[in-house]
């Protein structure tokens, strides 16, 4: 049994490679992506619990993808950067993300704020499908 699904986008492969291992040795099923527009997309298709964004790469590119994800889907969204400033937190938080997690961080950090979304993610499931049978 997987403890759920996650995208992950980045255009640096081999960070995406990195998360993609060290969270599946954890028991997630992980999906990479290099685009985020192809994000977008398969953010639709109901297949994932979780987003998580690289925004190094293009940080106005991520903060638009978390716009048009959250604009879409409840899906749990975290940020990840090497831009450590307030103003960039919260640029994120106000476009949707759920969680911004700073670089460089700890291997814990991620797992930590991916457990925690992902509970929340499957607590917000439960309470439709429950809803949707009675």
């Amino acid at each position: 049994m997987t403890e759920g699904s996650i995208l992950v986008v980045s255009e640096e492969v081999s960070f995406g490679r990195v998360l993609r291992i060290t969270l599946a040795a954890k028991g997630y099923k992980v999906t990479n992506t290099k685009s985020v527009g192809d994000a977008v997309k398969l953010s639709d298709s109901g297949k994932y619990d979780l987003v998580l964004l690289d925004s190094d790469a293009s940080s106005a590119s991520a903060i638009e993808a978390c716009r048009e994800i959250r604009a879409r889907s409840d899906l749990a969204i975290i940020i990840v950067s090497g831009d450590k400033s307030e103003e960039e937190k919260a640029r994120a938080i106000r476009a949707g993300a759920s969680a911004y997690i700073p670089k460089p961080f700890g291997v814990a950090e991620v797992f930590a704020g991916v457990r925690e979304n992902m509970r929340k993610v499957m607590v917000t499931v439960g309470s439709r499908e429950s809803l949707a049978t009675n």
